[in-house]
């Protein structure tokens, strides 16, 4: 299995909105290694400029194919009314919110000679190296959006059941 880097402009790809809307999946425009990626291997979404970082972790789905963009409402300006290569891919883990940060991953001397690092204005997609994935995956944010909603939810369950205890222990004491 191997890694790959898509990298996002959030002038040209509103990221949020995609997101936001539940989207996980969509087809990934690329210009090269279409022979080298394959179903399965694993890819970060990178967002570009000073501010960016790594926003998403997930997997291609499906080998490329010759296509057009399927969400171009998300793309400004629209992608154009051609085929291109798109590859398939799911985003399993979302901060897009909190992403990791650019300046967190140069810091990393696993991540800092990455090709992204070295070369933002290649193609999609960048290969990523073992230990820059490694990397990668150590920097996650602990508590995404998924973390807060699961705590937040567990906390309303503890809640319940301790005013229910309080309820019953106070109704087995009662004269």
């Amino acid at each position: 299995m191997a890694h790959w880097l898509l990298q996002a402009n959030r002038k040209h790809w509103r990221i949020a909105d995609f997101f936001t809307d539940g989207h996980h999946e969509t087809a990934w425009p690329i210009r090269r290694h279409r022979t080298a990626v394959t179903e399965g291997d694993q890819v970060a979404l990178w967002i570009s400029g000073k501010d960016g970082g790594v926003a998403a972790l997930g997997v291609i789905t499906a080998e490329p194919t010759l296509g057009r963009v399927p969400d171009p409402q998300y793309w400004t300006p629209q992608p154009p009314d051609k085929d291109g290569w798109l590859l398939p891919v799911r985003f399993d883990q979302i901060f897009a919110g909190t992403p990791i940060a650019r300046a967190t991953l140069a810091a990393d001397p696993r991540f800092a000679t990455s090709l992204i690092m070295r070369m933002s204005g290649g193609g999609n997609p960048f290969p990523v190296k073992p230990l820059e994935w490694e990397a990668i995956e150590e920097h996650i944010p602990p508590h995404g959006p998924v973390a807060a909603t699961v705590r937040g939810a567990a906390a309303v369950v503890v809640a319940g059941a301790t005013a229910v205890r309080e309820a019953f222990r106070s109704a087995l004491t009662r004269p």
